[in-house]
C-alpha cells in the first residue's frame, strides 16, 4: 500500500482525462454554435432598430400634414376656405 493510498488519494487514468477532453469539446462546439445564433439574431435586432430611427422624424412630419388635411378638408365643408 502506498502513501496516497493512505491519504485517500485517487488516482485518475488517461481513459478519465480523454473522456472528459471529449465531453469538453461537444460543450465547446455547442457554444460556439450558440454564440453565432446569437451574433445573428443581435445583427437583425440592430437592422429593425436603425429602421424605426429613420421614421423617428418622418413619422411626426405625417401626423401634422394629415392634421393640416384634416382642418383644410373641414374649414370646406363649412364653407370658409
Amino acid at each position: 500500500m502506498s502513501e496516497r493510498d493512505n491519504l485517500g488519494g485517487v488516482t485518475i487514468g488517461a481513459r478519465e482525462i480523454y473522456d472528459e477532453l471529449v465531453a469538453m469539446r461537444g460543450d465547446v462546439r455547442s457554444l460556439s454554435q450558440t454564440h453565432e445564433a446569437v451574433d445573428r439574431t443581435l445583427s437583425d435586432h440592430e437592422d429593425r432598430l436603425r429602421g424605426l430611427e429613420r421614421w423617428k422624424y418622418a413619422l411626426p412630419v405625417a401626423a401634422v400634414t394629415s392634421a393640416g388635411t384634416l382642418i383644410t378638408a373641414a374649414l370646406k365643408a363649412t364653407g370658409k376656405v
